[in-house]
């Protein structure tokens, strides 16, 4: 009987979204993934699994930056990063992007404010995203497209388009706490892509 290919592995019951692996492999694509749940495999290695906003594509993903895909019967294989992310990214999702975000005029009132390990990754300092948000009054969510297994109803990543202290315009991503608190995964320079959003923003800064 032949050797069957991967190692077994099985879903986690876990809640907390694990960001530093996608965060290290795509952080000009973070934005556009939502975090699914994680994997165990036999030999110990955990994967966090990620699906793609637009292609529906997904990816898992370890610690130390490995990918792998599902096969069949519960197994998964690694696979090489290179061949498997274009593929992930394989569709072209910019003009769905405006039509699927709900704005929030909020006031900033000290919210408790945290930052992941590669939340700098494009060299923007901590003092830079804070005045984003600090002083974007309108709060975007990206809609949940439909509901998803392991995703629960409330898409908690919320984005902030808005200028530095300098007048140099960013956006800034981050994901809620558990105790209401924001965890920024993602800052750089305003790209293209988001200059609409960017504009509507612009009429609620404070």
């Amino acid at each position: 009987m032949p050797k069957k290919r991967g190692t077994r592995g099985k879903s986690l019951d876990v809640r907390a979204a694990e960001w530093e692996p996608i965060l290290n492999l795509a952080p000009d694509h973070v934005d556009d993934f939502m975090w699914m749940y994680a994997v165990e495999l036999a030999d110990g290695t955990r994967l966090q699994v990620y699906k793609h906003y637009w292609t529906r594509n997904v990816i898992h993903l370890d610690s130390e930056g490995r990918a792998f895909a599902y096969l069949d019967g519960g197994r998964y294989e690694e696979v090489e990063v290179d061949w498997v992310l274009p593929r992930v990214l394989s569709e072209d999702f910019h003009s769905k992007e405006a039509a699927n975000f709900v704005g929030h005029n909020y006031a900033y009132d000290g919210v408790e404010i945290r930052w992941s390990r590669a939340a700098t990754k494009h060299r923007i300092s901590r003092e830079r995203s804070r005045h984003v948000i600090e002083h974007c009054g309108l709060w975007l969510w990206r809609r949940p497209l439909r509901r998803e297994p392991h995703w629960d109803d409330r898409d908690d990543r919320v984005m902030f388009f808005g200028d530095d202290i300098e007048g140099v315009a960013l956006e800034v991503f981050a994901v809620e706490g558990a105790e209401e608190d924001l965890l920024v995964i993602h800052a750089m320079d305003l790209r293209d892509r988001h200059r609409g959003l960017y504009q509507e923003a612009r009429q609620w800064r404070k």
